[in-house]
Order: structure tokens, then C-alpha cells, then sequence
């Protein structure tokens, strides 16, 4: 079946319910994972999916969150039989993120090698692609392109957006504020995938005032993503990422619905959309 599946639709709040932020495309029998925050390989295998099944990854911005488990993907690939190179897509700055990760497992990994002796050491090779200025790929009836967004100071920050047999289309916003980039690379979408910051509740043990409108500021506020939505005359507006984790649903979607008319999907954890 061909469809977009939110692995994870939380933050960096721990959540048993909502895992960190990451989605997964299956289409014509490829597989393309949009960020691998904490718990992606254990959302694949509830859905009875290998690491080594992923064609590639692609990492929106550098925020733990959003790549806390880019190097469990790539081990685990190995671990379940991945014959071909890890791929790697993201902004400036994840190829040295990536080998700096590698290298602090690098005698851990030599003894694995050495001790397993498994037969796909193709499988641990990698190649990391970074956006210049955009990034296109093709793949069969498959075309994704770099949104850039804004999540400043994160700099850069990229949303997606999926083209499907030339016709049905799917952005990812990444993590953002209200970006006109987004707005017109999402004209017409089938479906926008989009981040949420709904409130944080101030607690002076692990906050200052500065931390609440630092956050609030570099996200989306459910009324300006009802306005993005609107704008972008989107057909169907999903919401993940949702900061907190633990939110009232129903005052989510009537703060969002005073702003879109349209169809909203309050996200879940591996809640699947039919394409």
C-alpha cells in the first residue's frame, strides 16, 4: 500500500506516547524517512519494517530531536541485512555531525566487525548528499525538493516537498515559523504535514521567562498554521511535532479551524494516511 506514516509525532519532552519527530514515505515499494528522532527503529518494527528496507533518509535542520537516532538507523540497517551504502540527505553541517558520531563508536563498531563477522560490510558504507542551495531527487514516480524554511538561529532549515506520479503532493514543513517559502512551495498540496507549538506551561525549575518566548518564537502557533493552511489552499492540513507532548485536542483544532476550513488530522504516532 502506498502511504505516509508519522512514526513519531513528538518533541524533546520525553513521551512514551508521542516518540520524537520523524515520517515515513512508502510508495511503489520504495521507503524515504523524513528525520529519525528517538524511537524510529522501534516505530519501524511495529510496523514490521527493517532499518535495511529505508532507500535513503533526509534530515530537515540539525536539532537533536530530529537526528538523535540517525546513527541506530544506520547500524541497525546493518544488523538487518542492508547490502547498499546508507544515504543521507540534510543541510551544511550533517556530514561532520555524522562522522563525528562515527567516530566516537569507531572502536565499538571495529570489534563488532571484527567479532560478527557478517557478510554485508557493504551495508555499513555511507554517503551523505548536503543542500547547497536546493536539492531535487528523482527516484521513479518519486521527485522530493528542499524547502528552506525559517527556524533561525537553526540555520538552515529545510521542509520537503513529495511529488508523486506527477500529480499528488505532500509537504513536510520541518520545524519552523511562519514561512512564506512554505506557503508557496505547499500551493494546491494534497496534504501539508506541519509542525505545531501549542504552550508551554512556565515551570521556574527548568525555565526562565526567556525560555517560554524563545521556544513559542522559533515555531508555529496553531493560529499561524491555520493561516498557512488557508493560504496555501491545502486539501488536508496534519499536524505533528506537537510542543507539549500532552495538549487538549479539541481547543487545538477549534483555535486552528477559526483560520482553515479545511480537513485537520491531529497526528499520532504511527497514524497512517493512504496515498
Amino acid at each position: 500500500m502506498n502511504k505516509i506514516t508519522l512514526l513519531g509525532t513528538g518533541c524533546p519532552s520525553p513521551s512514551h506516547i508521542r516518540y520524537g519527530p520523524s515520517t515515513l514515505l512508502e510508495y511503489d515499494g520504495l521507503k524515504f524517512l523524513f528525520d529519525l528522532g528517538s524511537g524510529v527503529t522501534q516505530r519501524l518494527s511495529q510496523l514490521d519494517i527493517k532499518p535495511s528496507e529505508l532507500d535513503s533518509v533526509f534530515i530537515t535542520h540539525i536539532h537533536s530531536d530530529h537526528i538523535v537516532d540517525l546513527y541506530q538507523v544506520y547500524i541497525s540497517g546493518w544488523h538487518t541485512g542492508r547490502e547498499e551504502p546508507f544515504i543521507i540527505y540534510g543541510p551544511k553541517g550533517i556530514s561532520d555531525h555524522f562522522e563525528t558520531v562515527l567516530k566516537a563508536y569507531e572502536k565499538e563498531l571495529s570489534n563488532r566487525i571484527k567479532w560478527e563477522k557478517r557478510p554485508n560490510e557493504k551495508g555499513l558504507e555511507y554517503e551523505v548528499i548536503e543542500i547547497e542551495e536546493n536539492l531535487n531527487v528523482s527516484k521513479e514516480n518519486i521527485s522530493i525538493s528542499s524547502i528552506e524554511v525559517d527556524h533561525y538561529p537553526v540555520d538552515p532549515a529545510y521542509g520537503y516537498k513529495i511529488t508523486l506520479n506527477n500529480s499528488k503532493t505532500i509537504v513536510i514543513s520541518g520545524d519552523t515559523r511562519y514561512s512564506d517559502n512554505l506557503i508557496h512551495a505547499a500551493k494546491g498540496a494534497d496534504i501539508l504535514i506541519h509542525e505545531v507549538f501549542i504552550k508551554l506551561a512556565f515551570n521556574e525549575k527548568r525555565m526562565s521567562e526567556q525560555t517560554v518566548k524563545n521556544i513559542e518564537d522559533y515555531h508555529t502557533s496553531p493560529e499561524d498554521v491555520g493561516k498557512i493552511a488557508k493560504e496555501a489552499e491545502v486539501k488536508k492540513l496534519v499536524l505533528t511535532h506537537f510542543v507539549p507532548p500532552v495538549f487538549d485536542e479539541e481547543d487545538l483544532r477549534k483555535r486552528i479551524s477559526e483560520h482553515f476550513p479545511g480537513e485537520i488530522v491531529i497526528g499520532s504516532d504511527l497514524l497512517s494516511l493512504e496515498l
